[in-house]
């Protein structure tokens, strides 16, 4: 088989805790990362091409990640905040029970939502009974530069995508950046790891958002 040099790598399909369908992502992306012949470049820079030298890449549909993307190069989580609206709760604390994270407060006026400690993972919107919670803000939360080995790093936050063409557009703008800007030998890990380092450098590798968590 083929070596296109990278790992693109997913959740399972049709798991009822994700809140992004990733299926057309990752296919999309998949084509477009075979276009850049990677593998090619890679050979130029390392002889031989060893596993740790390939891009690795992870799309997880919520922020559980099962496909374990924050020790990937380049990590893609779904997200959808909850939005109250104008549905009056019910006051039968569901969404409280729900809450993994504890991010939740029932008052007599309904419920609030503490941002600080919510992860947009689309559980208390499923067990809300009258629609006080309810969809809000869906798209990617993108973190770059992870590993494991000698030297393990989770990713870093670099930003938010809404569209799936942003987070296309940042996976390969940033190994095109590496193709041409990298050294010689350099591994794509270490790239991503001074491009993390950098508020400069989070910008560029996604311009679209303020690489603030």
């Amino acid at each position: 088989m083929k070596n296109l040099g990278f790992k693109l790598e997913h959740c399972r399909p049709n798991c009822p805790k994700s809140v992004r369908k990733w299926d057309e992502l990752y296919e999309t992306l998949n084509h477009k990362l075979i276009d850049l012949n990677l593998y090619t470049v890679q050979e130029e820079k390392f002889s031989p091409v060893l596993h740790h030298h390939l891009p690795k890449i992870a799309i997880a549909g919520c922020p559980n990640g099962c496909s374990q993307p924050d020790i990937k190069d380049f990590s893609i989580s779904g997200y959808e905040s909850p939005r109250i609206s104008d549905n009056p709760c019910l006051q039968c604390g569901a969404c409280v029970k729900g809450c993994l994270e504890n991010a939740i407060t029932l008052v007599p006026e309904g419920v609030i939502i503490h941002k600080d400690r919510c992860l947009a993972c689309g559980n208390c919107q499923k067990v809300c009974l009258s629609g006080t919670i309810a969809p809000g803000e869906s798209g990617w939360n993108l973190r770059i530069g992870g590993r494991v080995g000698r030297h393990p790093r989770f990713a870093t936050f670099a930003g938010q995508a809404l569209t799936d063409a942003e987070v296309i557009a940042w996976v390969t703008d940033s190994l095109e950046d590496y193709i041409k800007q990298g050294l010689p030998h350099e591994r794509l890990t270490h790239f991503l790891e001074n491009r993390a380092n950098s508020i400069q450098g989070l910008r560029a590798s996604c311009p679209f958002v303020n690489p603030s968590p």
